[in-house]
């Protein structure tokens, strides 16, 4: 039951509770304390219940991860992987997801986290109080900016500071480098070697395909919506990237121009483009994360491949069948390995 949660209804639904409640109240001073309260009251109940969120998130990632079990809290991969990385002390700083740990349910066992026999519905019960609370705040919140309409400029586009533009290179180049590290120094014949790079490959392609939607969705939001310029630099991609990405959004076929700069709200807008409003603080995280899967992905792809060749030459001579099955790939993409064009 909990696995078919609309978060995007509930987070509505609560806000617009929030919106009815204070548009009944006509004086603006009365409203603006009435909305305060609100905000008190969410912000309350989310402090009471992140702890024991957190821990449930922690632990479902741990002991029961499954392909995009973050949509089942009704929050993002990297979201989840900084929670998790948190609940086991592992978390260098509020931004950067620590790695997974090669055994997850054991290290979840170490750091003491609870596996009840309903642990996904505790942890998407919790995880949906939570976005209420979070939606109720927001609603309240939005109710106390007086001058909201102010920031917005001619066109429709809001006006955003300077977005960060990290440097890719080094996210790239620390990213490739420390698996590179990780399997230079370990002890282990060429079955292992094989079996633990193919899991590295089909990690790293599990937490891109989990944050592009993501970075695309912050990235179309600041390209369409709002005042910043060259958006594509915080993305780590370049600015014919950014315009498939923008295409994509709208619809548009590759060779297709996209609508001039001034009518591009209106365009995103009815093409159903979502605003989002932390776009400018969540782009460069995401894009950063995103990127630094894709490092690891190339490396690992190199470390495998590399095993691939070793496991199918003389003494072991595997063949491709049996190790297209090992790793869990198709038999042409050994084949790809043994005999490139």
């Amino acid at each position: 039951m909990s696995s078919a949660i609309n978060y995007d209804k509930l987070r509505t639904d609560a806000a617009t509770e929030v919106d009815r409640e204070l548009a009944g109240i006509n004086d603006p001073f009365q409203r603006r304390t009435h909305a305060e309260e609100l905000r008190d009251q969410a912000y309350m109940e989310l402090a009471s219940i992140k702890s024991e969120r957190d821990q449930l998130i922690a632990a479902s990632a741990l002991y029961e991860p499954s392909p995009n079990l973050h949509k089942r809290f009704g929050i993002g991969y990297n979201q989840m992987k900084r929670i998790a990385g948190a609940a086991l002390g592992l978390l260098k700083d509020p931004y950067t997801p620590a790695p997974w740990p090669r055994d997850r349910a054991q290290a979840a066992q170490d750091a003491g986290l609870p596996h009840p026999d309903n642990l996904l519905d505790q942890a998407a019960t919790l995880a949906a109080r939570y976005e209420e609370a979070e939606a109720r705040r927001d609603a309240a919140l939005t109710h106390l900016e007086a001058a909201h309409e102010a920031v917005r400029t001619a066109g429709g586009r809001v006006r955003v500071a300077a977005v960060e533009r990290p440097d890719f290179d080094e996210i790239r180049r620390t990213a490739s480098e420390e698996i590179r590290a990780e399997f230079a120094t370990l002890a282990a014949g060429p079955e292992e070697r094989l079996r633990l790079a193919a899991e590295a490959v089909d990690q790293a392609e599990e937490e891109k395909a989990a944050l592009l939607p993501e970075r695309d969705e912050a990235l179309n939001s600041l390209a369409f919506y709002t005042t910043a310029r060259a958006v594509y630099a915080s993305a780590g991609i370049s600015r014919q990237g950014l315009v498939r990405v923008q295409q994509r959004a709208l619809g548009l076929a590759r060779d297709a121009n996209l609508p001039p700069r001034p009518q591009q709200p209106a365009a995103a807008r009815d093409a159903g483009v979502p605003f989002l409003k932390g776009a400018a603080e969540e782009l460069p995280q995401i894009a950063a994360a995103y990127e630094a899967a894709e490092a690891r992905h190339s490396a690992a792809v190199e470390i495998r491949d590399a095993a691939i060749l070793v496991l199918n030459a003389t003494p072991y001579e595997w063949g491709y069948t049996r190790i297209a099955e090992f790793i869990d790939r198709d038999v042409s993409v050994v084949h790809r390995v043994v005999n490139p064009r």
